[in-house]
């Protein structure tokens, strides 16, 4: 429903002493589009030929081009306040910060910790990650100094320290996508949580080509590896902005892990598991996603 854009199913019933009849009609949701994000399409359409053709691939054959248009400018209206929401959450306090962010099922995340093995959570650029992340989990005083983030650098330099720093002062490791393995079985070891962005694309040894929403994508093969290595549960989380402004950071039932005799075929059908776990995120909020973001590329290796 989501990839086709259905809001909700209408079913009609009927009955007599012989015959019965239903009729269901499916109904599309239309994308409300802001002011903000018909400017910004219009005047800044950072990377807009990108986003296009990420929409298209997802969208292209099951809805219309003007849905898909309406989407990518919701898109830039997300993205202009992500900007703003990024300045202004340095100057909220503690109590602010707190109050904006609901965390779904964190007993869950409690129950699923308390197995002893750590945690992998499995998300991807979805809503304001950082935000919903450093004050939602500010709610769990245990979790302190137990959540770890593998991270790729950013450019800037600048923005790259200022957005570290941020997540080192609300309690928050930081671990770098490249050569951070042992480091990173050490904190599972250690029983702590490690977040693992997986909705970038992954090239050369780091990646295997794994479907995502139908085509071929580069994906890391290192969550699958390391799951399988350490015993840890693989957690789906996601987070994504309310229309009132106030943010969702939700966790979702660990994936049952996926037993194969053959070694890399178990690596592709759980590497599969954790971009399915992704495409539901997606098509539930899809204006914030990270659409700017060139997921498809050249097929990895």
């Amino acid at each position: 429903m989501g990839r086709y854009r259905i809001a909700r199913i209408a079913l009609s019933m009927s009955h007599d002493a012989t015959n019965a009849t239903a009729v269901a009609v499916a109904e599309r949701a239309t994308t409300d589009v802001p002011a903000l994000g018909r400017f910004v399409w219009r005047w800044m359409p950072f990377r807009r030929a990108v986003v296009m053709d990420n929409l298209r691939r997802v969208y292209g054959d099951r809805v219309d081009e003007a849905e898909i248009v309406r989407l990518a400018q919701a898109h830039y209206a997300h993205l202009a306040r992500l900007v703003i929401e990024f300045l202004r959450f340095r100057w909220l306090s503690d109590e602010r910060k707190a109050a904006i962010v609901r965390v779904e099922n964190i007993d869950l995340v409690r129950a699923v910790h308390a197995r002893g093995k750590g945690v992998l959570i499995l998300t991807g650029h979805f809503g304001n990650w950082e935000v919903a992340t450093i004050a939602g989990v500010r709610k769990v005083p245990e979790a302190h100094g137990r959540f770890h983030f593998v991270r790729r650098a950013i450019k800037p330099r600048w923005l790259e320290s200022l957005v570290t720093r941020r997540f080192q002062r609300a309690g928050f490791g930081v671990l770098p996508k490249r050569g951070s393995l042992d480091a990173l079985v050490e904190r599972l070891e250690a029983g702590d949580l490690v977040v693992f962005p997986f909705d970038q694309h992954a090239h050369g040894r780091d990646g295997v080509a794994v479907e995502f929403f139908g085509h071929p994508a580069g994906t890391f093969r290192s969550l699958a590896i390391i799951a399988q290595a350490t015993g840890a549960p693989v957690m789906p989380a996601a987070s994504w902005r309310e229309p009132d402004g106030s943010h969702v950071l939700r966790f979702e039932e660990p994936l049952e892990p996926i037993a194969c005799d053959d070694p890399k075929e178990e690596l592709l059908r759980n590497t599969r598991a954790y971009n399915a776990a992704l495409e539901r995120f997606v098509v539930r909020h899809p204006e914030q996603w990270w659409w700017v973001h060139r997921r498809w590329k050249a097929r990895a290796a």
